[in-house]
């Protein structure tokens, strides 16, 4: 028989053990919560303007003569091919992620794998947007260079200076 102290400080275990649970199960949905804002957030800031369209709106904008057009259009290709590739590979990964954070005991060494090879992939996708950026740049008079410039910072700052154009939602871009 079980003495009457050992059933008081099971039944405080088991209450502990459920406010755990029940904490954690709070914070995962938040922070899920949280992330969901978050992308959100930086789809609103992100480029407005369709990938067909933004050589375009660059010549509507920069006041482009044809053969820098077609430089744009040439570099905007190249950027959408390589920005599509990492994009996809981290949404891949951030489903590895989830999943391996699913499982009844998540191997924090492969969590940590992941985490490095996202962080990697983000600082690739910057670097392909800096070198996107320079070169479309170099190819701009001083005028163009200022205009492209702020286009650039409006694309970044959460309300835009600039007005870009709208499009669909099944369109994404990542700059």
């Amino acid at each position: 028989m079980v003495n009457r102290n050992t059933y008081r400080i099971l039944i405080w275990v088991i209450v502990i053990l459920a406010a755990i649970n029940l904490s954690m199960g709070i914070s995962f949905v938040y922070h899920k919560q949280q992330d969901k804002r978050f992308m959100e957030q930086l789809e609103e800031a992100a480029i407005k303007v369709p990938s067909e369209q933004r050589t375009r709106f660059f010549r509507e904008q920069l006041g482009l003569r044809f053969d820098q057009m077609d430089t744009f259009r040439e570099l905007n290709r190249s950027f959408n091919q390589t920005a599509w590739r990492i994009t996809h590979q981290l949404e891949s990964l951030r489903a590895e992620m989830v999943r391996e954070l699913g499982e009844k005991s998540p191997r924090e060494k492969r969590l940590d794998s992941i985490s490095k090879h996202i962080g990697e992939l983000h600082s690739q996708l910057k670097k392909e947007t800096i070198s996107y950026y320079l070169k479309m740049k170099a190819e701009c008079n001083e005028d163009q260079q200022r205009k492209l410039n702020e286009i650039f910072i409006s694309m970044l700052k959460k309300n835009e200076d600039v007005s870009l154009p709208e499009f669909g939602k099944g369109n994404k871009n990542v700059n």
